[in-house]
């Protein structure tokens, strides 16, 4: 064998190796101290939380400024005005006709 060879058969057996400590460390850290681990996770959640956050308000912010710029007042009331000129109210809610003679307007 050459030594190039020898030198990266060694080097695949130190990184796999480093994979076995790499892994088993990671186990020792979360079992070591579980209150901290605990902690630590529960700062990480809340700083992902506060970014989910902001990054919600940035969005509608910008949405809110750029609908604001439109203007959509007059496109939505002309609409609205065309869609319910065209319906008959008198089928969807009938005149209700009394014949009570006390309600009659004697004045």
């Amino acid at each position: 064998m050459k030594s190039s060879q020898k030198l990266t058969l060694e080097i695949r057996k130190l990184n796999q190796k480093l994979d076995q400590i790499g892994s088993q460390t990671r186990f020792m850290i979360y079992s070591a101290n579980p209150a901290k681990f605990a902690f630590y996770n529960f700062i990480a959640g809340a700083f992902h939380s506060l970014g989910s956050l902001f990054g919600t308000f940035i969005i509608f912010g910008i949405l809110a400024y750029i609908f604001s710029q439109l203007d959509l007042n007059n496109t939505i009331t002309q609409w609205f005005t065309e869609v319910f000129s065209n319906i008959d109210w008198q089928q969807i809610i009938p005149k209700i006709e009394t014949n009570n003679p006390l309600n009659q307007n004697s004045f």
